[in-house]
This record gives C-alpha cells, sequence and structure tokens, in this order.
C-alpha cells in the first residue's frame, strides 16, 4: 500500500475519514475500505482544512514505513485462528481448555469483533470492568482474564500484527465484591472427611490434604516415585494427567520432591497392600487399572457421602489451599510454605534459598504431622 491521505466526508453532523487498511480476514490477506469518524462538525471543524491534521495523525500509523506492511485482523479471528491453536500446540491441555473457555464465555461477545491494533489501555480498562460488573467472577478469575489478554497481544506482536505496548499491561483489576471467596479446608474438615470416607477415597483426600499436590498430579502419581526416607519419605513428581492426558508437571519447580508425612506414609503403605503389593504403575487406579479419574471419584463416591452426613465441598484445589493455610496457622513462615507447594516465585524461590528451603520444608511437615490424629482403618476395608 502506499502513503494515503484519505478522502474527508460530513455525514450525520460528523467529519468521516475514509481510508483503506490491510487485513487479515478468512485466513487471506486483503485491502479493504475502512471509514473513521474524527470529530463533529462545529464551529472549530468546520471545512476540510481544519480537519487535515487530525487525518494525518490518524492515517500516521497506516503511512509511517515501520508499519507500512503490517496486516491487522479481528481480535476474534486472530485469537481463534492464531492464538489459540498455537496455545493448543505449544502449552499444556488444561492450559488450552482454560484459554479456550474464559475467551467463549467472557471475552468472545464482548471483544471479537475489535480491530487487533486499534485496543489501547482504556479499551482493555473497560472490558474488564464490564466482564467483573456483568459476570460476578471473583479477582482470581479477573487476574486469569487479564493475563490471557495480556498474552494475546503480546503474541501479536511476536506475530508483526502489532507495533505498539501491550495495551493490557497498565489495566487493573477490577474489584470484585459480590464475588465467591475461595475456600481453604481446615485440618478439622479434613479429619471429618476421612472419618466418612470408604478406601481408597480416605487415602486420596489425606494426600490432597498433606500434600500440596494438584487434582492432576495426584491422578498421575506412580509407585515408583515414592521414595521411603528419614524423618521423611519423599514423592518425585513425574507427570500430570489432565483428562486422560499425561504431561509434564505445570513448572519445572513442580518437579521438587513432595515430603511425605509419617501419618500418610503409612496409609498409602496399607493402599499398596490392598492394591497387591505394586513396585511400579499408577498409584490410584480405576476398575481397569488406568489412573483413576479424580472427579469422577467426587461424583460416584465422595459427594453422595459427603450430602448425607452434610459435610462442605469446595473442590479438590482446596485442599492445596488449606495445606498453606494450616501450615501458617502453625507459623510456617511464607517462603517454606512456598517451596512446599512448588510455586514459582521469583522473591521466594531464587537457586540461594533452595537448600535453607528444603531443610525447612521437612520440619514444616514434621510440625503438620504432631497436629493430626487419624484413626486406623481396617485392612480389608475396599
Amino acid at each position: 500500500m502506499r502513503k494515503q491521505s484519505g478522502c474527508l466526508v460530513r455525514r450525520g453532523g460528523w467529519w468521516l475519514l475514509r481510508y483503506r487498511m490491510r487485513v487479515m480476514e478468512g485466513g487471506k490477506l486483503r485491502t479493504v475500505n475502512r471509514a473513521h469518524k474524527l470529530c463533529a462538525v462545529d464551529a472549530q471543524h468546520k471545512t476540510r482544512a481544519s480537519v487535515r491534521e487530525m487525518a494525518a495523525d490518524f492515517l500516521r500509523p497506516f503511512n509511517d514505513r515501520s508499519s507500512e506492511q503490517q496486516p491487522t485482523s479481528r481480535l476474534g479471528e486472530f485469537v481463534e485462528k492464531v492464538y489459540l491453536p498455537y496455545v493448543r500446540d505449544h502449552k499444556r491441555p488444561s492450559t488450552y481448555r482454560g484459554y479456550a473457555d474464559m475467551w467463549d464465555d467472557h471475552l468472545s461477545a464482548r471483544c471479537g469483533d475489535w480491530w487487533l491494533r486499534d485496543a489501547r489501555t482504556a479499551d482493555i480498562q473497560r472490558l474488564l470492568d464490564q466482564v467483573a460488573r456483568e459476570d460476578g467472577l471473583n479477582k482470581t478469575t479477573l487476574k486469569h482474564i487479564k493475563h490471557l489478554l495480556s498474552g494475546i497481544y503480546r503474541f501479536a506482536m511476536q506475530q508483526g500484527l502489532f507495533e505498539r505496548a501491550n495495551p493490557v499491561t497498565a489495566a487493573a483489576i477490577p474489584d470484585a465484591p459480590g464475588a465467591a471467596e475461595t475456600h481453604a479446608y481446615s485440618l478439622e474438615q479434613v479429619t471429618q472427611m476421612v472419618a466418612a470416607l470408604p478406601e481408597p477415597a480416605a487415602t486420596i483426600v489425606l494426600t490432597a490434604a498433606f500434600t500440596g499436590l494438584r487434582r492432576g498430579e495426584i491422578r498421575g502419581m506412580r509407585w515408583e516415585n515414592l521414595e521411603s526416607g528419614e524423618p521423611l519419605a519423599f514423592y518425585r513428581v513425574s507427570q500430570s494427567i489432565w483428562h486422560g492426558i499425561a504431561t509434564e508437571p505445570k513448572t519445572a519447580k513442580s518437579k521438587a520432591p513432595v515430603p511425605i508425612i509419617g501419618a500418610l506414609a503409612k496409609r498409602l503403605e496399607e493402599h499398596r497392600a490392598r492394591s497387591g503389593s505394586p513396585r511400579s504403575g499408577p498409584m490410584f487406579t480405576n476398575t481397569v487399572g488406568k489412573s483413576l479419574d479424580l472427579n469422577d471419584l467426587y461424583k460416584r463416591i465422595i459427594k453422595p457421602i459427603f450430602q448425607a452426613a452434610h459435610i462442605e465441598w469446595h473442590g479438590w484445589h482446596a485442599f492445596r489451599r488449606g495445606l498453606a493455610t494450616n501450615l501458617h496457622r502453625l507459623g510456617v513462615d511464607d517462603k517454606t510454605i512456598q517451596a512446599i507447594l512448588r510455586h514459582c516465585n521469583v522473591a521466594v524461590t531464587q537457586n540461594v534459598y533452595i537448600k535453607t528451603v528444603s531443610a525447612d520444608s521437612v520440619a514444616a511437615m514434621q510440625q503438620l504431622e504432631k497436629v493430626i490424629s487419624f484413626s486406623d482403618r481396617s485392612q480389608a476395608q475396599a
């Protein structure tokens, strides 16, 4: 495209600028005609000459050589045909599913028709405010949506489709006063759950409550990764299973060994004995010997028992939050809790702290073990 000055016309009391732009539509690059509303016709803007400078400012990005060859596209087309396929091919399946659901549920109808290159921070802020106001999401979910939008524009910049600073960066996370708070199970709640459940559900709940492993990591647990030791045993995370798909753990830090307190180690050995004393293979299996789906376990076994016993359920991740909360109640410092949960955070996981944190993690889990007490269960319990 050559440099253009556009065509100025008056329509309905407004000055309109007609211009050409290159777009990507249907996966193909083409030149289209567009119109932009410059300003209202008033005492200061009566003639074409009075708005010519305004038109030149608007057209400057199109005429600048650095962006002369840069096409643009609708945001929705870019996300659905370029960004999400990239995420599907390069990220974890759960990440792709989460991004696709957030886009479909909260963003597509609101910003899918935006031109990718036109977005400003003010537009992103209005979008986030609208989502918070209309969808009743908690602040954590709003942070995830902002992260998704930022990733979309960062990837567009990498593909040469967006030449300005990321418009999402400076947007603020809106308050979400009406949203439900996330939950963390207390030690008392865990004790109540374990007392009500049969095996292996009780041992799985204990594993979730006292390792901080994510749901997919529990489903991916294997006997050969459980190591005995003094004063604590350890489990080495090697995989996560999401919807039947085995993947690497969420981050490199997630592969760190997880301390196993004595009470849980005993329950795991009892579970091993009931399972035929395997030395390798999936730790928790279904009827055909495959890794057990924890959501299916909840629907078939846990849910009806908890409903009958009036025990509240807040999802599997509440065990992970609960471990952090319970350790905090015992006075364990935040840096050590961060290490036990294997979070990636530059403030507390710098390499210089790894050895110290590892020793503190063992001490913290021993401290936790001192305050828990679970009755022995029958070896023959199914």
